[in-house]
């Protein structure tokens, strides 16, 4: 079990609780073992002429206390193992998230959402079982097939050797029966993970689904999906139920083996009728144990399997790398690319020999056709892709050379589609940074002309916008995530197209508030409405990922280019809104 091996160093953080447990339970067994060996008096002293009452009050009470003390110990097992094994999957599901924050954008393009939702539930949950109850039966089955084999041999070895004659065939049972869960097992996390894809993208895009009244459609997909999924499980069901029965008819077969051999040893007088209730004893304290190969294989092929799945997200080396120094003292907030060109196929050039240079300070507008490569080009200031070539520097520092954490702290980026979550408005906001006090929030809001907004709300700042902000409307959500990015008071500030779901006027009093914003703050402005553009220092023009104008607004339409056909095609539009 390769796989598994990957999970020792989890093991070795809580080895004491582990080793504590394994102690617990080698105690709990060695009573146990001891308890037919008691009951195996009783019964002589009772065949006995007269019988010997003492003796057997007395062995009574022994066993009473034997089994009490084996029942604390066995408590104390569940508390030391189990705990442990709580505990590390807290550890494993902490490090699959911290995984999977530092991966890159191609990585979720790979993983959907509902697939990594299948890893931090199903299957860390299956990994936990391994490390808790798998451990702790298996380590209950190797100490109580030690001490009672010892006692049998101890008492009689050709009884003991008549009733291991099963145990070849529970051996290979065992093995066959494993291999088959463990592929059973993996096709079923396999269509689980398809199933929890479907399910969350129904539930979030409901409004889709209602807008084009596809809901008997998504059900039936969904069914199809799910039908999937329960036959996988009944299969596996199929090959899991195979191995208890097969267990306990050789658990009888033992049964009968030392019954009629026993009988036979007592019969010549070579064993006491005590001795044989030991055996008894002993073989159906077996019992458990041996059902629990069965079902402790089942656990070990289902952990296997998901920590294949696991491994393959936690050990994951991320295409991004990331210094953990700054070369210089301070950062500074100028942007420059230098012959930058970007694809997301080798065939398909988003970006060709993009060059331009922001100051500190300064703002720069950026338009272009649908499609151009706007919103990849900022893409590349926050690492979200790494370009295919050229360089890109802020503060004339390559990105490469700038740690990742820093050079996120520095920026803040509103998109066109904002991601809003399941909490209040307030926490939206305060989501910018540490501390973001009340008073910064609410100038925030101001600022994004959202404060009115929320004021009419029933709960204010503490209403609640649902999944992704469903509950607000297009521009709403906008303007939430622009305050978001105010409050956080970045170097560099970046608008996609942030006001495309805003009206004109509500648009324009953002714009005027920004002014102050954008005072002696980076900004790069993405928008199609070429109003929000105009105040720029300076506005690049893209086209099939070139830039082919470049200039202030003035400058742009004396061009009367690119940009000017633009410019003069939102007039007409307005012109013919307003009659």
């Amino acid at each position: 079990m390769k796989a598994l091996r990957l999970l020792f160093p989890y093991l070795r953080v809580y080895r004491k609780k582990l080793l504590a447990g394994l102690v617990f339970i080698t105690l709990f067994n060695l009573l146990t073992t001891a308890v037919p060996f008691l009951v195996s008096g009783i019964i002589d002293d009772l065949r006995a002429t007269p019988p010997k009452t003492e003796n057997i009050v007395r062995d009574i009470a022994v066993v009473l206390v034997v089994t009490a003390i084996a029942g604390t110990f066995l408590f104390l097992t569940r508390r030391t193992i189990i705990v442990s094994s709580r505990l590390i999957e807290y550890d494993i599901r902490n490090d699959l998230l911290a995984a999977i924050q530092k991966q890159e954008n191609a990585f979720f393009q790979e993983y959907p959402t509902g697939a990594l939702m299948a890893l931090s539930t199903n299957d860390v949950s299956a990994v936990r079982e391994f490390l808790g109850p798998a451990i702790m039966y298996s380590a209950n089955t190797i100490t109580s097939f030690a001490f009672v084999f010892t006692a049998m041999f101890s008492l009689n070895w050709s009884l003991a050797l008549s009733a291991l004659l099963p145990l070849p065939f529970m051996a290979y049972i065992t093995y066959r029966v494993g291999q088959k869960v463990h592929l059973a097992y993996r096709s079923v996390q396999e269509t689980y993970s398809a199933l929890t894809v479907r399910a969350q993208e129904t539930m979030s895009g409901v409004r889709v689904v209602r807008a084009y009244n596809r809901e008997d459609y998504e059900q039936d997909e969904f069914n199809q999906v799910s039908k999937e999924y329960a036959k996988k499980n009944i299969a596996l069901s199929r090959v899991q139920s195979l191995s208890m029965p097969v267990m306990m008819a050789l658990i009888g077969l033992s049964n009968v083996i030392v019954l009629g051999y026993g009988g036979y040893l007592v019969i010549n007088g070579a064993v006491t009728e005590g001795i044989l209730v030991q055996f008894l004893l002993y073989v159906n304290r077996l019992i458990w144990p041996v059902a629990a190969i069965g079902w402790v294989t089942n656990l070990v092929q289902r952990a296997a399997a998901s920590a294949v799945r696991l491994n393959k997200v936690i050990h994951r080396i991320p295409q991004l790398t990331s210094v953990e120094k700054l070369p210089k003292d301070e950062l500074l907030p100028s942007i420059e690319f230098k012959d930058v060109a970007f694809s997301y196929t080798p065939t398909a050039h988003i970006l060709k020999n993009i060059s331009f240079r922001l100051e500190a300070g300064q703002s720069l507008g950026i338009v272009g056709t649908t499609g151009s490569g706007k919103t990849t080009l900022i893409s590349l200031i926050p690492r979200l892709f790494d370009p295919n070539s050229g360089q890109i520097y802020i503060g004339d520092i390559p990105l490469e050379q700038i740690p990742i954490s820093l050079l996120r702290d520095t920026i803040a980026l509103v998109n066109q589609e904002p991601f809003l979550f399941s909490m209040t408005i307030a926490d939206n906001i305060k989501f910018a940074g540490k501390d973001i006090s009340e008073e910064k929030m609410t100038f925030a809001a101001k600022a994004a002309q959202l404060h009115d907004d929320v004021m009419g709300f029933d709960n204010k700042y503490n209403t609640i916008v649902g999944e992704r902000g469903i509950t607000l409307s297009g521009g709403q959500k906008q303007r939430t995530a622009l305050a978001r990015a105010i409050a956080r008071e970045p170097k560099i500030l970046v608008l996609d197209d942030s006001f495309s779901a805003v009206d004109t006027v509500t648009e324009s009093k953002i714009l005027e508030n920004m002014r102050q914003i954008m005072k002696d703050r980076t900004t790069i402005i993405i928008a199609h409405r070429l109003s929000s553009v105009r105040m720029c220092d300076s506005i690049i023009v893209l086209d099939e990922g070139n830039i082919v104008e470049r200039g202030t607004h003035d400058e742009l339409i004396a061009k009367d280019g690119l940009y000017a056909e633009m410019y003069e095609r939102q007039k007409l539009e307005e012109e013919l809104e307003i009659g």
